[in-house]
């Protein structure tokens, strides 16, 4: 029985993952010449700090040519720079700027903006059942290695 309710559990969770980006980013007025690829580097520098390049793309499942492709455009935007590491010359680690965080701030809060817009037709007891969902739902996604 534990191996039918896991593979019931990944498959609606990976069943999300579509339906998130068609609701949440169908808006998406957000800050024009993104992608949501870079969104995501911004934000994983944000929270973990600097990193090299291959760790961005292990963590977030991202081939080494798109990385550089992806690490170049922010650059040239100037939302992340390139450091060598103190410990080790040969490693580059990658850096979010204080330029991309106030833009990955300025972006999340038009996409939060956009989002409410999206349960604006919702009923409070919805609502609220969603947002105990949610808060659920982080706790157990906090609890997966």
């Amino acid at each position: 029985m534990t191996d039918d309710i896991k593979d019931q559990v990944a498959g609606n969770f990976l069943a999300l993952i579509p339906l998130f980006h068609k609701q949440v980013f169908r808006i998406s007025h957000g800050v024009p010449g993104i992608k949501a690829a870079q969104y995501r580097v911004l934000g994983i520098l944000m929270k973990a700090g600097p990193l090299s390049m291959s760790e961005i793309g292990r963590r977030l499942y991202i081939s080494r040519p798109y990385m550089t492709a992806l690490v170049d455009t922010l650059i040239e935007n100037e939302w992340v720079e390139r450091q060598q590491d103190s410990s080790d010359r040969r490693v580059i680690r990658i850096t979010i700027t204080p330029a991309g965080k106030k833009y990955l701030k300025a972006s999340l809060e038009l996409f939060k903006n956009d989002f409410k817009l999206l349960l604006a037709d919702m009923k409070q007891e919805e609502l609220e059942q969603l947002s105990v969902s949610l808060e659920h739902l982080q706790a157990i996604l906090a609890k997966i290695r």
